[in-house]
């Protein structure tokens, strides 16, 4: 009887000692990421077991909203109509009843994993696998989000961040960028989180619509959103001081809806002169919103993808002048499109090399910058 009961607890260390090997070596190499429609999830634990993705199933649920409950010894979630169940004694998982014929959630030490791939198949999701990159992307098709192609690029520059240059006695900027959100806002997004730089984006309205998780995530890594109009129809905004306070107040309040922050600053289309009138000029101060237009032209709008360095050297002129001038909060005019996502890297470093110090736009600390010279703007 010794005999067996010695065997017995020899197998079962072998096999705890191998089931822990496969997880640990299939944690080897390289950082692995997990993304959700057009971001990474800030997930750091993420294990590889048998080839498969898993994660804290704690973290995982915050970010696709599982109902998660445990009691009696079982983990249940409730999702989509579906009930999944997992029994802390046997290990077992449970699919409406059904036991899963392998082990899509599992205890890796001392707390509970699951699967990437199949949470997110139970509950909607399709899910895109870059080997290259070590990463697993989950989004659905109803929502709005970039193609894989440019999702490559949000993963090349979440994987290399960097840290941000130390504060200077120089000149602050404030990189600002009109029209999104859109596919580009994303991979703006990215370069500015690589370079831990802060950034004021000016959407509009109809875009926002469109891409709510977009605004969700600048919003998030703690970038100001301000409105730039509903439409960026000329003729509809400055049509009348009704239809251009309905257009600024509506990007303002979508900001709020999603993003749960008030905005109270805008960039009207083209700029402020001449194009705004005086009633348009005091509708604005009548509801309490600030108006930015800015120093520092890019001009990003004029140029191709090949004429990139363009856009850099008037971005570098342009602030050298200001900064001769005397000029200590420089705001610099960019766009959300293809040209300006490749000239950005260049503009942060040569800013960063140069000594200039970083900000997005602080409500508290609001600074006066607008072509018409109001003061209470």
């Amino acid at each position: 009887m010794k005999k067996w009961t010695l065997i017995c607890c020899i197998a079962i260390i072998c096999i705890l000692f191998t089931a822990v090997g496969k997880v640990e070596a299939a944690s080897e190499g390289g950082k692995r990421y997990v993304g959700l429609h057009d971001r990474i999830l800030p997930i750091e634990d993420i294990r590889v077991v048998d080839g498969d993705t898993k994660v804290p199933l704690k973290d995982i649920a915050k970010y696709l909203y599982l109902p998660v409950e445990t009691k009696d010894g079982k983990t249940i979630i409730r999702k989509r109509g579906k009930e999944i169940i997992f029994d802390h004694s046997t290990g077992a998982t449970t699919l409406d009843g059904v036991d899963q014929p392998w082990t899509p959630i599992a205890f890796i030490d001392g707390q509970l994993f699951i699967s990437v791939k199949y949470i997110a198949r139970e509950t909607g999701f399709q899910f895109e696998y870059f080997q290259e990159h070590h990463t697993i992307r989950i989004y659905r098709d109803e929502f709005n989000h970039i193609s894989h192609e440019a999702f490559k690029e949000v993963i090349k520059a979440y994987g290399t961040k960097q840290q941000p240059a130390p504060t200077t006695k120089k000149a602050t900027v404030y990189l600002t960028f009109d029209d999104g959100p859109n596919q580009f806002t994303l991979i703006n997004h990215a370069t500015l989180e690589k370079y831990k730089v802060p950034a004021t984006f000016f959407f509009l309205g109809n875009q926002m619509k469109q891409n709510e998780s977009i605004v969700k995530t600048v919003s998030k890594s703690g970038h100001y959103i301000g409105s730039h109009s509903m439409t960026h129809d000329k003729a509809f905004v400055y049509g009348s001081t009704e239809s251009f306070i309905a257009e600024m107040v509506g990007g303002a309040e979508l900001v709020e809806q999603l993003t749960g922050k008030t905005s109270n600053l805008v960039r009207v289309p083209y700029g402020s002169k001449p194009l705004v009138t005086k009633g348009m000029q005091q509708s604005l101060i009548d509801r309490g919103l600030k108006m930015w237009d800015w120093d520092v032209d890019s001009n990003d709008w004029r140029y191709t993808d090949k004429q990139a360095d363009q856009i850099v050297k008037n971005v570098q002129d342009g602030v050298t002048t200001a900064a001769k001038s005397g000029d200590k909060e420089i705001i610099i005019l960019l766009h959300d499109r293809s040209q300006t996502t490749i000239a950005l890297p260049k503009i942060i470093e040569w800013l960063q090399k140069e000594g200039y110090n970083f900000k997005s736009y602080e409500p508290d600390n609001h600074i006066i910058q607008n072509f018409l010279r109001d003061p209470l703007l």
